[in-house]
């Protein structure tokens, strides 16, 4: 039996798919990701998809399966880290397997409605369906986290960016910033990693022992300062609070903004729940 395989039909729709699916990853697990990243890792999976077509020809059938689940593998985990900006390792694995789950079934659905039969404006029907399907299973996993958990999607701006976590809404968390008078969130530190550079975060983690060392633009901006709290265990300490440019919370009636938010962070070990990266201060809600 004789096929014949078009190469842009092939390219071009798996940069359709992997498009939409990096973008409904990237939602999923609240990436720094952005719409060129997605697009770049897309062509990335798009290229990938074409040379594999190629590949089959120049290996022995012994080993073209092994090589190709090595070869999905890592392409899967660059176009996540291209697209997704995802390089932690658990956090990776755990979003490689969500992306070929999301493979499967967006596959499967497009084979059950089009089969062999698929032309150009069934293409772009099932490629709009799927995108919307995906942003409603988004919307809806984020409507549970809130009323059932009250965790709630959060975007905080550093730099003229935005950053997507999720805020846990602490009713305990009372704390107030003594220097500015404003409600104080607890963060992780994971936070500060993602929003500033290597070098400031370093500078910021020492700047109890070397004070000295604030004298760079960045960190200066961030107006670093100490804070004391009291925990309901009757723990206390210090922790760095810093001033960043605008905290967004969703709320599943109205966007809360505040502008020049106050976080405080531990550089201590943490309990911070798995699905959420902020304990955001009761007075904000």
């Amino acid at each position: 039996m004789r096929y014949e395989i078009y190469i842009d039909v092939v390219f071009f729709t798996n940069l359709l798919i992997d498009y939409i699916l990096l973008r409904f990853i990237g939602t999923l697990f609240k990436c720094a990701g952005n719409r060129k990243r997605a697009f770049a890792g897309a062509v990335m999976g798009a290229l990938f998809s074409c040379g594999i077509i190629y590949l089959r020809f120049y290996l022995k059938s012994e080993v073209y399966l092994p090589a190709l689940v090595l070869l999905h593998g890592g392409c899967a985990a660059g176009m996540l880290v291209i697209g997704c900006n995802l390089k932690k390792g658990g956090l990776l694995l755990k979003a490689i397997l969500t992306l070929y789950f999301a493979a499967f079934l967006c596959g499967g659905f497009w084979e059950v409605i089009a089969g062999e039969n698929l032309t150009p404006k069934l293409f772009l029907i099932l490629g709009t369906a799927t995108w919307f399907g995906s942003a409603a299973w988004s919307y809806l996993a984020d409507s549970i986290r809130i009323r059932t958990k009250n965790i709630y999607p959060i975007t905080i701006f550093y730099s003229g960016k935005g950053y997507s976590f999720y805020g846990f809404y602490d009713s305990g968390n009372l704390l107030i910033d003594s220097v500015s008078g404003k409600p104080v969130s607890v963060g992780t530190t994971e936070i500060l990693s993602e929003i500033c550079s290597e070098e400031t975060v370093n500078c910021l983690k020492h700047l109890k022992e070397n004070p000295e060392e604030l004298k760079e633009a960045e960190t200066v901006g961030l107006n670093p300062h100490f804070i004391f709290f009291h925990s309901i265990g009757r723990e206390h300490g210090m922790m760095l609070a810093v001033t960043l440019e605008k905290l967004c919370i969703q709320t599943p009636t109205e966007v809360i903004c505040v502008d020049r938010p106050v976080f405080a962070f531990s550089f201590e070990t943490s309990a911070f729940g798995k699905e959420y990266d902020v304990l955001l201060n009761s007075r904000l809600l």
